[in-house]
């Protein structure tokens, strides 16, 4: 083997780095536009920092990378969205589904806006969401402390709780302060 050609580990192709992250889960597409352009970034840092022999030819190179590397990722993107490996659609459905049980509709509303998924794609999830959003607080509530307080300051606490769970504050205190104890 001659010595100008040196053995070194070669990494995954940008479609195949997308595809293995979206063999994990699912991902929204700014989601996946970002794990993609952080790792090209950090493959050119690499690349720079393994031929840095001329100090000139990388100062004239250093914006042109950033603008194909968005190409790039767009395309590969693009081509995911035709083949149908990537929905937001999908990923809204795959959060909405994994987080309701624990989270109110405000967290994953805030949870969708910064993945990038369009809240018009959202919508009807969220509709549905606000259909349970009474039933899902409840059994959260039971779930964690069983039954209410007597101790206002504790009735509190359980208020807060929920509250920074993401639910409607006036549902919380529907499901708080609605039902005494024994009432059942």
């Amino acid at each position: 083997m001659p010595d100008s050609v040196s053995p070194k580990k070669q990494s995954p192709s940008l479609k195949a780095r997308a595809l293995r992250l979206l063999s994990q889960r699912e991902h929204s597409r700014a989601e996946l536009a970002k794990k993609l352009s952080d790792y090209l970034s950090l493959q050119a840092k690499v690349d720079r920092a393994r031929n840095a022999q001329d100090r000139d030819q990388e100062l004239s190179q250093a914006d042109t990378p950033a603008l194909s590397h968005e190409v790039q990722i767009t395309a590969v993107l693009d081509d995911f969205e035709k083949r149908g490996w990537l929905s937001d659609a999908r990923y809204a459905e795959a959060l909405v589904r994994r987080r309701s049980e624990r989270y109110g509709m405000r967290r994953i509303k805030d949870e969708l806006q910064r993945a990038g998924v369009a809240s018009d794609s959202s919508a009807a999830l969220l509709d549905g969401l606000k259909n349970t959003e009474f039933e899902r607080a409840k059994e959260l509530f039971e779930r964690k402390f069983g039954g209410i307080a007597e101790d206002q300051k504790i009735r509190a606490r359980q208020y807060r709780f929920l509250v920074s769970k993401g639910f409607n504050p006036e549902i919380v205190a529907k499901v708080i302060g609605g039902r005494q104890k024994g009432a059942e």
